[in-house]
């Protein structure tokens, strides 16, 4: 609580009374704040500077759950939007050929996964900015190339990035 006051600029007795948290001392990992005078943006800065290699939807027979942006090894991968990074992981069970992976709650149900990393920058469990830095563009898992596979997720479900 102490940290998500400071980025949000607020106090940890106005975030136990908005939250109606009655022990603070045991809070569950992830579990969903509200945060005084924060909403979700509508729209999303995209997360590395380049042109779409690969769309979603049906490829090769196989269904392409994201976009793919192929850039330099180690180019930074920004943040789209505030949020709370609930995955920073070399593998994920779920997501096999994926390699590192970085996944990063909005709020009103919008996640983003970002995968086949050089590097992770977040850490899971913090509290993250848009435009920071959250990975390094690689070939990790199951990558043909240097990029960065890119999903939205609303509700758990995949919808088009674009």
């Amino acid at each position: 609580l102490y940290r998500v006051s400071k980025i949000y600029d607020t106090t940890v007795e106005e975030l136990i009374e908005i939250n109606g948290i009655s022990d603070y001392t045991d809070i569950p990992a992830g579990t969903r704040l509200r945060v005084p005078g924060v909403t979700m943006p509508s729209s999303l800065i995209w997360p590395l500077p380049g042109n779409v290699s690969s769309g979603y939807g049906k490829r090769r027979g196989r269904f392409h759950w994201g976009i793919d942006i192929p850039a330099p090894g180690g180019t930074s991968i920004r943040a789209p939007a505030d949020g709370l990074v609930t995955v920073s992981s070399n593998s994920m069970k779920g997501f096999s050929g994926y390699g590192r992976i970085v996944i990063i709650e909005h709020g009103n149900g919008i996640s983003t996964l970002y995968a086949h990393n050089k590097s992770n920058e977040a850490r899971a469990g913090s509290c993250i900015r848009a435009g920071e830095v959250l990975g390094r563009v690689g070939a990790t898992g199951n990558a043909s190339g240097n990029h960065l596979h890119f999903e939205i997720r609303k509700n758990g479900k995949p919808v088009n990035p674009l």
